[in-house]
């Protein structure tokens, strides 16, 4: 996953980016701090993932991503911004934000948002779309669901269905439900869906 930082504060674009090189399966492909920089970077990279600003120097973070989604509409964004109450765009960047984050939160959010969709990244889109499935993929993962491939990736770490539901901002029941979908589509019994999710994340590169 390419991502470029769109932020003016050049000390807070460096740490933003050391911190997020850290991440396997994540690269950084450039830092702009202006809208001009932002737009040239956007294309000359089209980066799957755009951390910007509001506000720059030259104009809005937001023109930036405008123009990112319009050239790849399947591209995310995440605001990180001291000004976030003046956020306003069009309803495709609506639907491609995936984070709306205060400066003074930035590292602790920013690093769960990454996290997340790397995670997404890696388990496929939503739906069951019939890709290529990932290493260590059971039989039948191309009926589960985007939801249903995060759930079963959290099993595979360890979580309870209480700590998952807590984790993706869910009731207890609901991912209790998911569990139930899981074992009934990849035709398991309830024992060996922590014995296969766990063999699937030991497959995880």
């Amino acid at each position: 996953m390419n991502c470029l930082i769109l932020e003016d504060q050049a000390l807070l674009a460096d740490l933003l980016a050391r911190n997020l090189a850290t991440y396997p399966g994540l690269k950084v492909v450039g830092i702009a701090g202006s809208v001009a920089e932002g737009r040239r970077l956007c294309r000359e990279h089209t980066p799957d993932l755009l951390v910007m600003d509001l506000m720059l120097p030259d104009g809005l973070g937001v023109e930036v991503a405008e123009q990112l989604i319009r050239d790849r509409p399947e591209a995310r964004v995440i605001v990180l911004s001291a000004e976030c109450q003046r956020l306003q765009c069009s309803r495709h960047l609506h639907n491609a934000i995936v984070a709306v984050i205060d400066k003074t939160e930035a590292l602790e959010k920013l690093q769960h948002q990454v996290r997340r969709l790397l995670v997404e990244a890696r388990l496929g889109g939503e739906g069951a779309d019939g890709g290529e499935a990932p290493a260590g993929a059971p039989a039948h993962w191309d009926r589960l669901t985007r939801r249903e491939r995060e759930v079963f990736q959290l099993i595979g770490e360890g979580l309870s269905s209480e700590a998952i539901a807590e984790r993706l901002g869910l009731s207890v029941l609901t991912a209790r439900t998911h569990r139930k979908h899981i074992t009934s589509k990849l035709g398991i019994k309830g024992g060996e869906l922590v014995l296969l999710a766990s063999a699937f994340v030991r497959h995880a590169p």
